[in-house]
């Protein structure tokens, strides 16, 4: 009975993470990008392919060495990743937190810093859940501030470079006790291409702050599963507790651990292990809440948001969150007017949908929350006070080609995630595979059928996803006899056939090169490069200018510009507007003009060609009302206060009847902009270097272990690895039927 359960489960994953594959091949559709669309999902197979080879490559290569060189590339993998983390610390630390969610968790960490008890903003009485996380980073600060280190953004950053880092490390070491020291080599390899992990570094928030739960929570279960020992039953339901409260959605763990255990135990074991769980998870909240009174948050229930909220926005139009419906459920006066309406919406919405609808429903949330592998990470990476060209291509504006090359990683692992099914049905076990397998079908459930999709939610469970892939890989391995090649000496692969497929790739990838030459590299078409990029329009009000009101805004410019965009919110009347702009110490006025403005438009534009003498003199914009109509005025866009007040743009100031709010900016974009080339032909033939090395790597190995073959003894090492593994395996099923 289980076995066939076992089954049909994994012919319902493989269905899952099929379409999630598909979807991948064509994720600018989730752009609205249809242009090209099939010429990017080739180009997408061609570059998974060469990576695909790349690995296996790699896997043959590492059979050369014994485990203690091994250990030593492996310990060189993580110096990478530390350096890799270390510089986007360093180099983008003008990053700031978003208006959003860990903006607000941002700017109540340090109210509490200032003031030592909650602020009286209402997003912690409308969204409870996140008053651990605020309190994670209030107690990060306290500890830092008594050493004297206030620069938060390294502090925040630093954290969830930790913790991701403890992620890969608890990774690394469970490949290498379920596998060998090679396997584990190649994890850190694949995890060294999932770039998302480390960009995410650059946000701090629930999921950043938990991205190593789910592997400790495993790792906690294998050390469990081997020794049977029921402490670390007791260290998992901590584990789970503390991890539930900063990031809530972990709990989705939970269930497919119960379900996992009732495959792999006995009943009664597993009923034990649940009881233990579960109480260590509800004293841990029940502590917590303790600790959220003693600081100041209590609940409220005409504010807080019930569940069927999350519900209700998955059944939106796209899945996901929006304005009306979030209205609908805050409007309502107690949480049994919040759960009526929003479980009225929810009929509405699936009645007028219907069957063709709702499916047509599911795969938009499909696309929304699995179908890219960058998870979203630019979503919160929009504001910097020094926005460089790096940062552009990277975190902002042109990272069409990072996104690119995320997607080609991203696929060879969804790819090798499928193949991992293949382990069931080849060896006839429950093991860690089908626990990793249990908990990311569950994710998909929620997230596609269930709950509010968003990229972000995809980006927890991101190191099943890559352990999971790595099963996969050996599966590969096994189907390609790579094992056995020296047993049998049939290799199923020949030599002639393997230079023939590196130079096929490799002419194909020359062919995909000069095919997009021309219009990365040569069409032209307007550029821009921002020295000021504030586009957050925050709060209900704007600031006027009128015969009684004029405005000023400062801001730093570190390079040439020449366009000034200021958001406007209302116009009121036509009137004749006097703007200026210039070097706020000296006086010099480089642009002026008087601008008639009587007509409503989103955007106001000053064209102007300025390059300061001193690379990051503080320059100041102003608008004054000089003539017009007795009650015309405009309206201008701000970062006014939503939920609190924040600093979006920390290198200038709004200045208003002479008096400064140090908070407060207008919203508006200073940049250059000029017809060129997305890259130039440098950078874009440096593109390509990478693929071709793989490629010329692919075909080195295979020749050279075609003339060598596999180091005798390191098969011999396998050999006896292999066995010491089995015999393992064997005391271990042992001793589980024992207490079954």
């Amino acid at each position: 009975m289980k076995k066939s359960l076992i089954t049909l489960f994994s012919i319902a994953f493989v269905a899952c993470f099929l379409a999630v594959l598909v979807i991948s091949f064509l994720y600018p559709l989730i752009f609205h990008h249809t242009q090209g669309l099939m010429t990017t999902a080739l180009a997408l197979a061609l570059f998974a392919m060469i990576v695909l080879l790349f690995l296996i490559s790699c896997y043959r290569w590492l059979g050369r060495f014994s485990d203690h060189v091994i250990n030593k590339l492996s310990t060189g993998l993580f110096a990478i990743m530390l350096l890799i983390e270390g510089t986007l610390i360093t180099v983008f630390n003008s990053i700031i937190p978003p208006a959003i969610d860990g903006g607000h968790t941002y700017a109540e960490a340090l109210y509490l810093l200032a003031h030592g008890h909650a602020s009286d903003s209402i997003y912690f009485k409308v969204y409870p859940n996140n008053i651990p996380i605020t309190l994670l980073r209030y107690v990060l600060y306290r500890i830092f501030d008594l050493m004297h280190v206030t620069n938060y953004m390294i502090i925040d950053r630093s954290f969830c470079a930790l913790i991701l880092f403890v992620g890969i490390f608890l990774s690394w070491k469970l490949i290498r006790t379920f596998f060998d020291a090679r396997t584990a080599c190649l994890f850190l390899l694949i995890a060294l291409t999932c770039l998302p992990l480390f960009f995410y570094t650059m946000y701090f928030y629930t999921d950043t702050a938990a991205i190593a739960f789910p592997v400790l929570l495993l790792y906690l279960w294998d050390l469990y599963s081997r020794s049977m020992k029921i402490r670390y039953i007791f260290l998992l339901g901590i584990a789970l507790g503390i991890g539930d409260l900063i990031r809530p959605n972990l709990i989705l763990f939970l269930p497919a651990l119960v379900i996992y255990m009732f495959l792999v135990l006995n009943w009664k074991k597993t009923l034990i292990n649940l009881a233990i769980i579960g109480i260590l998870i509800s004293s841990i909240s029940l502590a917590s809440q303790g600790v959220e009174r003693h600081f100041g948050y209590t609940q409220d229930p005409s504010l807080s948001m019930p569940t069927l909220n999350w519900i209700m926005l998955g059944v939106s139009q796209d899945g996901g969150y929006n304005r009306h419906d979030y209205e609908l459920t805050r409007q309502q006066p107690d949480q049994a007017a919040k759960k009526h309406a929003a479980a009225l919406r929810i009929e509405q919405q699936v009645s007028h949908y219907g069957w063709q609808g709702l499916v047509r429903l599911w795969g938009i949330k499909t696309a929304r929350t699995w179908g890219t592998g960058a998870h979203g990470y630019y979503w919160y990476t929009h504001l910097s006070n020094h926005p460089t060209k790096a940062y552009q291509y990277l975190f902002n504006h042109k990272n069409q080609l990072t996104l690119f090359m995320i997607q080609v990683f991203y696929i060879v692992n969804i790819l090798l995630l499928i193949l991992s099914v293949l382990r069931y049905f080849r060896t006839r076990k429950a093991d860690l595979n089908l626990l990793i397998q249990i908990c990311l079908f569950g994710n998909f459930i929620f997230y596609v059928f269930v709950w509010e999709a968003e990229p972000r939610y995809s980006m927890l469970y991101t190191p099943f996803i890559l352990l999971g892939s790595i099963f996969g890989f050996r599966e590969l391995v096994h189907l390609l006899s790579m094992e056995n090649a020296e047993k049998t000496r049939v290799q199923r692969v020949g030599k002639g056939l393997r230079l023939v497929l590196t130079g096929s790739l490799l002419a194909a990838v020359f062919l995909c090169a000069q095919a997009g030459f021309t219009a990365y590299t040569q069409a032209k078409s307007p550029q821009r490069s921002y020295i000021v990029d504030q586009h957050y329009k925050v709060g209900k009000k704007g600031v006027l200018v009128d015969n009684r009101h004029a405005i000023a805004q400062t801001f730093r410019a570190t390079g040439a510009y020449n366009r000034v965009d200021i958001g406007i919110r209302t116009v009121k009347g036509a009137g004749t507007y006097h703007i200026t702009v210039g070097n706020l110490h000296t006086g010099k006025i480089f642009y002026s003009k008087d601008a008639l403005i009587s007509k409503s438009k989103k955007m106001l534009t000053l064209k102007m060609n300025h390059k300061p003498l001193v690379k990051g003199d503080e320059e100041i914009i102003t608008i004054s009302k000089v003539r017009g109509d007795a009650h015309s005025a405009i309206t201008f866009n701000i970062s006014g206060k939503g939920y609190e007040q924040r600093d979006l743009y920390s290198e200038g100031r709004l200045i208003q009847k002479g008096l400064k709010d140090q908070k407060k900016d207008l919203q508006f974009m200073v940049y250059e902009t000029k017809n060129g080339p997305y890259l130039s032909s440098f950078a874009y033939q440096m593109l390509f270097v990478l693929p071709v090395l793989m490629l010329i790597w692919y075909g080195y190995v295979s020749l050279s272990m075609d003339r060598a073959g596999i180091d005798v003894n390191r098969r011999k090492q396998q050999q006896v690895q292999q066995a010491s593994d089995k015999t393992v395996q064997r005391s271990s099923n042992e001793q589980m039927r024992r207490n079954n």
